[in-house]
Parts: structure tokens; C-alpha cells; sequence
């Protein structure tokens, strides 16, 4: 197979050096944020990590596995490597084993996950499953360019959505980022629908053809999405945009700066037929998918090397509210379950993204298309 020759180098995001060690390593620490007015105390933060941590701990089940299946799992895998936890701890060594026996699932968020994890965890051991998962992402790739949940039956659709779709380009940014020679052309195919479905106000909803009202998450993942094809079209380091000559990634920043509120995902509840604020039992509002929001909030700015969305600052103000929002036990939840809400919360607080997509020195074999 063929065998990169680009040399990666440490990316600058926000005027901050993040080392290529520390991703090989795990991460131990996020990358020192910058300053800012009233921000809590990493003092602070650590402590609700660690309670997190905690929690999510006694949530590993005997067979290795969180939550429900291989999906949750590796989310979880992913949570506690990203906060600090070592490989060789007897959780995250059960978790690795269950998604190698487990995976691939037939679903995309299994095997964006999946992939995301293990190159996390030790991309040298799991680099044989690593590959696998990557190429069942490139081969699954709907017509249209989306992704969709099945993804064994996914390239045989016209169209899929955008939620799983940034899934998948982030898992392939973060495996690209760990030295695996993936090609830039699903990516270039899945920005293209993006840019021609952006909405009006610049922003967008879970697809061009179901909630395609413009709300925050969405929106946040797609400037995540065209933050990386600006990345894989320059052939420059993840983290590394130039925005000025992308109008959609700048529209879609433009969107994220007006409409940001750490509080709730705005414009959730009318993409999904409810209200901005209407709480009324089975009714959505801009409570739906809340800790994702941040999360998602996180992964954009880390993709797009935005240190604020206009005059928020994005992390100092998701740290607050995240802070206010833990339980007692260490946990967080609502209106995602626990498990969800909690490795959510956590990855917002380790600056997640930053460490997926910063650089290795590691040079691997080509990822090709899955044949199955």
C-alpha cells in the first residue's frame, strides 16, 4: 500500500503550540487556554473531571462495554483517554478488547468512534482495526456526499445526514492528523453538499431535506466539516484555517458568533417542530441535545482555530454552565441520557478535538475503500 511522504508538524491553533507528543501520549493535560475574564479555575475544572472521571468509571460493565454497545463504549474510551487516563489502565485496556471483538457494528457513529478511540488508545497496537473502521467510513459514503446510520447499506443511498456525517470526517481528520494516508476525496465531496445546502442565515440544519432549520449544533458540526476540507484541500495541519477565503466557513462562523449561547442549543426546538423554549412533555425545545451543543461548540472551534465565536468565549462560558449543571455523584444529564450527557460534558472540558487532531509524526499505509 502506499505510504505518505507529508510531513506533519505541530499545529498552532489560537496562538497556542500543541505538541505532537502529548497526542502519541494520550493527552494527560488540554492545551492551556487563553485568558479571559471570569473564566473558573482550572483548579476548579480538574476537580469536575475528576468526579466525572469517577462516575464514569463505575459505569464500565464486566464485559468491558458502557452504556449500549459499541458506540457508547467507544465514546466512553475516548472520554477517559482524553481526560487523562492511561492506556494501560484495567478500563481502558477492557474497553479496547470489547470494540476489537465488537466492532466494526454496520453503523457510522460505531465506526467513527470506534476509530476515534483506538487511535486514542494505541494507534500502533489497534492500527490492523483502525484501518478497517476508516475504510468502511470511505466506502459507506452516500451518493450526495452525507453519511447515513447503516453504513453497509449507506452508499447505495442518494443521501444521508449531517450528523453522521461529521462523525465521519472527524473520525478521518483525526486519523489523517495520526499519520493514515487518508484520501481528501470523500471529504471534498461531503464539503461540496455542504456548501450548496447552507441555509440563508448561514447555518444549518440535520439535513437539506428533514430539520433543515438552522440550529447550533448542526451548525457547529458543519463548520467542523468545512474547517477540515479547508485542512485536506491545503494539504496544511488540522486546526490551521484560512477563513477569509472560504464564504461558507465564515458564514457559518458568523452564524455561530450571533446565535451562540452556552445555555442551550438554539434553534433546536423549531428545527424539530416544537419551540425556543417550550419544555411541555414531549415537546422539543432548545434544551435538545444541550451538552452535545458544547461539545460540538468545541470540535468546531478546534477544527476552525477560533478561540472565541465573535464576542463569546466559547470555553470559559461552556465551563460555567457545565460546572452548574454536574451532579452530587460526578455525573451530568438531561435531556441526554447520563452516559451521553457526562462524556459529552467531559470532552468539552479536556478540549477534545485538540488532542484528536493534533499531529503525529507516525507515517501508516494508505487507507482504500472497504470492499464489504
Amino acid at each position: 500500500m502506499r505510504r505518505t511522504s507529508r510531513h506533519i508538524v505541530p499545529a498552532a491553533l489560537g496562538g497556542v503550540l500543541l505538541i505532537a507528543s502529548f497526542a502519541a501520549a494520550g493527552g494527560d493535560a488540554s492545551p492551556e487556554p487563553e485568558p479571559a475574564d471570569e473564566r473558573p479555575a482550572q483548579a476548579t475544572i480538574d476537580g469536575a473531571v475528576e468526579r466525572g472521571i469517577a462516575w464514569l468509571r463505575r459505569e464500565q460493565k464486566r464485559d468491558g462495554s458502557f452504556g449500549q454497545g459499541p458506540g457508547e463504549t467507544a465514546l466512553s474510551l475516548l472520554t477517559l483517554r482524553h481526560s487523562g487516563v492511561a492506556a494501560d489502565d484495567r478500563a481502558c485496556k477492557r474497553a479496547a478488547r470489547y470494540l476489537e471483538r465488537d466492532l466494526p457494528d454496520g453503523t457510522v457513529y460505531g465506526a467513527a468512534l470506534g476509530a476515534l478511540s483506538l487511535l486514542s488508545q494505541n494507534p500502533v497496537l489497534h492500527q490492523s482495526k483502525i484501518e478497517e473502521l476508516v475504510s468502511d467510513l470511505v466506502a459507506a459514503q452516500c451518493k450526495n456526499g452525507q453519511w447515513t446510520y447503516a453504513y453497509r447499506a449507506t452508499a447505495r443511498k442518494k443521501s444521508g445526514d449531517n450528523s453522521n456525517t461529521q462523525f465521519a470526517l472527524l473520525a478521518m481528520a483525526s486519523a489523517r492528523s495520526q499519520g493514515f494516508d487518508v484520501p481528501s476525496e470523500p471529504v471534498a465531496k461531503a464539503a461540496e453538499f455542504l456548501r450548496a445546502t447552507q441555509n440563508e442565515d448561514g447555518g444549518f440544519g440535520y439535513s437539506d431535506k428533514e430539520r433543515s432549520r438552522s440550529y447550533a449544533s448542526m451548525t457547529a458540526g458543519a463548520a467542523m466539516c468545512l474547517a477540515f476540507a479547508n485542512s485536506f484541500e491545503r494539504g496544511a495541519t488540522m486546526g490551521v484555517v484560512v477563513t477569509q477565503d472560504d464564504v461558507a466557513l465564515r458564514k457559518t462562523l458568523e452564524w455561530l458568533a450571533e446565535h451562540f449561547d452556552e445555555k442551550s442549543n438554539f434553534g433546536a426546538g423549531r428545527s424539530f417542530g416544537g419551540s425556543n423554549r417550550d419544555t411541555k412533555k414531549k415537546k422539543r425545545s432548545d434544551a435538545f441535545w444541550r451538552h452535545y451543543w458544547l461539545w460540538s461548540a468545541e470540535r468546531a472551534a478546534a477544527a476552525a482555530g477560533q478561540t472565541r465565536f465573535g464576542e463569546h468565549d466559547w470555553y470559559g462560558a461552556g465551563c460555567r454552565i457545565l460546572l452548574e449543571r454536574q451532579k452530587k455523584d460526578g455525573q451530568w444529564r438531561d435531556p441526554e441520557r447520563e452516559i451521553l450527557a457526562t462524556c459529552f460534558a467531559l470532552l468539552f472540558f479536556r478540549r477534545s478535538t485538540h488532542i484528536a487532531i493534533t499531529p503525529s509524526d507516525r507515517v501508516r499505509p494508505a487507507v482504500t475503500p472497504s470492499s464489504k
